[in-house]
């Protein structure tokens, strides 16, 4: 019986040069994949970045008009002010029209103007990991500034709210509020034209009032010196976002 035998195969080992392209193709692929992953997130974090950029400018022009309405209201509460400090060291009047105008002044020292700022970017910003897409160092620094002085004012801002509520104890041992009756139901009189008598002028429940309202006028006063100091902080920031971004 004949007994085939088959030639065995024998594969000659590829070159190292083979071996070494292979490899270096490989290298290539995950590189190229990497290096376009790494690419396709720069310019998904530079689109948000850019969307934070724009609402946050949107968000400085809101706080910068509430500022300027603060500021356009400072000076007629300073006079109110001044008009009832000076009042109030005098002998005070009785007549008809002294209370009116009296009356017109209290108001202001029963309430206080408040800027609330527009936080809803920097807290997104600050709450999370997004404050790293804002690369400018410049102008990440300038929005932790304007941040801490949107704190700052909040906090004082609370300590005026303790001294009006505390200058209208002694302000009602003298003001009848009735005073205020026709505004507040809204029968279109100006404020104090009923002017009622007060409860009382005595030289003690004067002298308690003007001690009021010049603890409320220091707080405010320290109040509007960080609004305008915030003012600027917004300018300076919003000055900064056109130079290193296109908001628009």
């Amino acid at each position: 019986m004949e007994v085939h035998h088959h030639p065995q195969l024998h594969h000659k080992p590829k070159p190292w040069k083979e071996y070494f392209l292979e490899f270096l193709m490989i290298f290539l692929a995950v590189t190229m994949g990497f290096f376009a992953e790494s690419l396709r997130e720069r310019i998904s974090n530079k689109e948000k970045g850019h969307q934070f950029i724009v609402s946050l400018m949107a968000d400085l022009k809101a706080d910068t008009a509430k500022i300027n309405t603060y500021v356009a209201k400072e000076s007629t509460r300073t006079t109110k002010y001044k008009l009832l400090l000076g009042w109030l060291e005098q002998p005070i009047r009785n007549d008809t029209d002294f209370r009116s105008e009296f009356y017109k002044a209290a108001w202001s020292t029963f309430g206080r103007d408040r800027v609330y700022f527009t936080n809803r970017i920097i807290n997104q910003l600050k709450n999370s990991d997004n404050f790293r897409l804002i690369i400018d160092q410049q102008v990440a620094n300038a929005i932790t500034d304007y941040s801490n002085g949107t704190q700052g004012c909040d906090n004082q801002a609370d300590v005026v709210d303790h001294f009006t509520e505390e200058c209208s104890k002694p302000a009602l041992e003298m003001i009848n509020l009735k005073a205020y009756n026709e505004h507040w139901f809204g029968s279109g009189k100006k404020l104090g034209d009923n002017a009622v008598d007060f409860i009382s002028t005595g030289r003690k429940v004067t002298q308690a009032y003007a001690n009021a309202i010049y603890l409320k006028v220091g707080v405010e006063r320290y109040y509007t010196i960080l609004i305008n100091q915030q003012q600027q902080r917004a300018v300076k920031l919003m000055e900064l976002i056109k130079k290193e971004y296109d908001p628009e």
